[in-house]
């Protein structure tokens, strides 16, 4: 036999069938991961066969003309049989190509459908032929993920991801499932590595920042959603996401730090500012009083409280009020403000004007930014009085203040702009080095506050105190990002740490406001703009305008789900069941992946106590979305209803953590009960008890917008 012969005769004589089926399958991974490429492959490998077939039959007659007679009956059957081997190898390495092509492709077609089920099976055979197709693994968990089954999902894209870590959608969505799942901080590595890989991706973008809330890193989610906003082309839409997301931003901190100081001066300040900013000035006021009775001493508290006694008509409790804040601070600028606006409200503008002429000696630089001057509504009749009592007094900056104001109230626009600019001229000479400023004094102690935010700037290390007040500086000056970033690094659970988290959450409100601002201002009449509106006229109650805005907004975006949700959620409220239910049921019929309409017609149902109508809403909604404790806490109130306690049991202890008028545990304690667990049934109904006495739970529940379900009696 020739040399060259021998390769192809006993290469392939000495391998196992099965062995080479796997060398032929095993060639799929050296070829692209797109599909249509196969059929390029195909074509490759029937020509590799085809060659070792010529091979054989070259060996063949090489066997004839070389061996002796007596030998060359045994070649020829020995060549026969390699022949015959060959043909099996060759059908099937085709075999197994072409049933590996053919449920990739079914696979495909069956996501295309939404038949995930379906796709699911058949990536999986495309496995169990060849378990490291790296596109089948991809494609499963992206079939999983659509399917709702996450946990199965993150755990065939992590193994994917392994061998291919650079794909962009895998890492997305293993993220996002993640953190769905309640993984957060599992989420993280793949959502950051995916910036990576396209750092303008908004999705990645999105679910991060929730990821961050998860774990309470505030600062990294603003961040994060700046740069969504940035990424935003539709200025319009990105005002608004961002406006929202501050103010969420906010409420969360609100709500966290009124937990985690609720016995301190504290946690009541931040309960106060939410109720403040809702306008429920009664209930500001309490809180306000509750943490004077803590902390008497702490700055800023008297002031908060006069604000909230002067909204609701109590002039001279909040001029008291104002008195006693600068008893103990005489340098505080908004308290000179908040004193000066409850002598405007009681007809006495001449000590108004002293008042604002004190907060100028203190600060002019402060008094520049306070452009909103008076912050509560002066009748006109009242403001146009007190400009002629204050025709008199000499031309001052305090007077060219206070003027400014009360024109633009009587709206002498002329004038009011007249006297602003004139006041602007005294804030610029205010400004010019004075020879007797003393050059090593400290510009923070003094009320300078660019100055002030120079100085610690400069500072190479600066501690917690040193942030806390670069922060409050910052803050003042209205450089809420600045603010928000020096807030936000100060560390460790301390009261210098509750401190920084309450002005963070102001900080967040205040830039949340900002942002809505200039999407009024730009666009006064986008849907957006209506929306916003809207959503305003909720928070005060009045719902009926509310209607109207959304309406508006709904003339020019009909097909928007977000606003027939938000419109049905209002309707829901006003106990208009018939028009919510149409209007859910539309948001859910544009977005069927809406977790809050399916949550919300779920509790339309159960509040109506047709359970049995809202058990496919719920189930979906968590399925969607397994860690939202609304979806849990009405799926498990449904089962306790229907009788099903084992089912319900498991979701209300999902919900339990976010259980804030006691509900959640007294359904707990009817599940438990019905399944004989006396004890676990007793310390249900004392928690749920504990938090129906607890007007904190219940004002923190009003914040951030936990409706109050009604209990099923027993």
């Amino acid at each position: 036999m020739s040399r060259g012969s021998r390769p192809g005769t006993f290469f392939f004589a000495n391998i196992s069938s099965d062995k080479k089926s796997l060398m032929c399958q095993r060639k799929i991974h050296r070829i692209l991961p797109n599909l249509s490429f196969r059929a390029e492959w195909d074509r490759s490998l029937a020509d590799d066969l085809m060659a070792s077939r010529n091979l054989l039959f070259f060996t063949e007659g090489a066997a004839t003309f070389l061996l002796p007679a007596s030998r060359r009956n045994k070649a020829c059957v020995l060549v026969l049989l390699l022949c015959l081997l060959f043909a099996c190898v060759t059908a099937i390495a085709q075999s197994s190509e072409d049933q590996i092509t053919e449920h990739f492709r079914a696979g495909q077609q069956a996501m295309t459908q939404g038949e995930f089920v379906r796709a699911t099976e058949e990536f999986k055979k495309v496995l169990s032929l060849d378990p490291t197709v790296v596109e089948a693994e991809v494609n499963l968990g992206l079939a999983y993920h659509s399917a709702s089954e996450y946990e199965l999902a993150v755990r065939q894209l992590s193994k994917a991801l392994q061998q291919r870590p650079n794909l962009l959608a895998a890492n997305v969505i293993a993220g996002t499932d993640y953190v769905k799942l309640g993984s957060s901080e599992k989420a993280v590595p793949f959502l950051q590595h995916a910036l990576k890989l396209d750092p303008a991706n908004p999705e990645a973008h999105q679910a991060l920042a929730s990821a961050y809330l998860a774990q309470e890193n505030f600062r990294g989610a603003a961040e994060e959603f700046r740069q969504l906003a940035a990424l935003n082309s539709d200025k319009s839409e990105a005002w608004f996401k961002l406006g929202h997301e501050y103010l969420d931003l906010s409420a969360r901190l609100a709500y966290r730090g009124a937990h985690l100081y609720r016995e301190s001066a504290w946690g009541h300040h931040f309960l106060g500012d939410l109720l403040f900013q809702r306008s429920r000035w009664d209930e500001a006021a309490q809180e306000y009083r509750k943490a004077l009775a803590i902390e008497p001493q702490q700055a800023g508290l008297h002031t908060s409280l006069g604000e909230a006694l002067l909204h609701t008509g109590k002039i001279e409790e909040s001029e008291s009020e104002f008195h006693l804040e600068l008893q103990l601070e005489s340098s505080s600028e908004l308290a000179w403000l908040g004193l000066a606006e409850a002598q405007l409200v009681a007809g006495q503008p001449s000590p108004a004007l002293e008042s604002v002429n004190k907060a100028w000696e203190i600060s002019p630089e402060l008094l520049a930014l306070q452009r909103e001057f008076p912050t509560i509504e002066l009748p006109r009749e009242t403001a146009k009085n007190s400009v002629l009592a204050l025709q008199s007094p000499p031309d001052a900056p305090a007077k060219h203040f206070l003027l400014a104001a009360l024109y633009t109230i009587t709206t002498e626009n002329g004038n009011a702009d007249e006297q602003w600019k004139n006041f602007q001229n005294d804030v610029n000479a205010s400004q010019k080095p004075s020879r007797s400023a003393e050059p090593n004094s400290d510009p923070c102690r003094s009320h300078r506050y660019s100055a002030c935010v120079r100085w610690l700037q400069a500072k190479k290390i600066m501690n917690d105190s040193q942030r806390l007040l670069l922060g409050r500086t910052e803050f003042a000056l209205r450089q809420f990002e600045s603010a928000a970033d020096a807030f936000g690094q100060v560390h460790g659970a301390t009261k210098e740490n509750a401190e920084a988290s309450y002005w963070l959450s102001r900080t967040y409100q205040a830039l949340g406001a900002e942002a809505y601002s200039r999407l009024e201002q730009s666009f006064p009449d986008s849907w957006r703009t209506h929306q916003l509106r809207a959503e305003g006229y909720a928070l005060r109650q009045d719902r009926d305008n509310a209607a109207k805005e959304y309406q508006l907004a709904l003339q020019s975006h009909p097909d928007n789900p977000e606003l027939h949700e938000a419109l049905g959620e209002l309707y829901l409220e006003s106990h208009s069941d018939t028009d919510a239910e149409k209007e859910l049921q539309q948001a859910l019929a544009l977005d069927r992946t809406r977790t809050h309409a399916l949550c919300l017609l779920g509790r339309l149902y159960v509040e109506n106590h047709d359970n049995e109508k809202a058990l496919p809403y719920l189930q979906q909604a968590f399925r969607l979305q397994p860690d939202l404790p609304e979806a849990s806490s009405l799926l498990g109130t449904a089962y306790v209803r229907m009788g099903h306690f084992k089912d319900a049991v498991p979701k209300l202890q999902r919900a339990a953590p976010f259980d804030h008028y006691g509900n959640v545990h007294y359904q707990m304690y009817i599940a438990y009960r019905k399944l004989g667990q006396a004890d676990l049934a007793q310390k249900a109904l004392a928690r749920s008890q504990d938090l129906r006495r607890s007007s904190l739970e219940h004002d923190q529940a009003v914040i951030m917008g936990a409706p109050e379900m009604d209990n099923q009696s027993q």
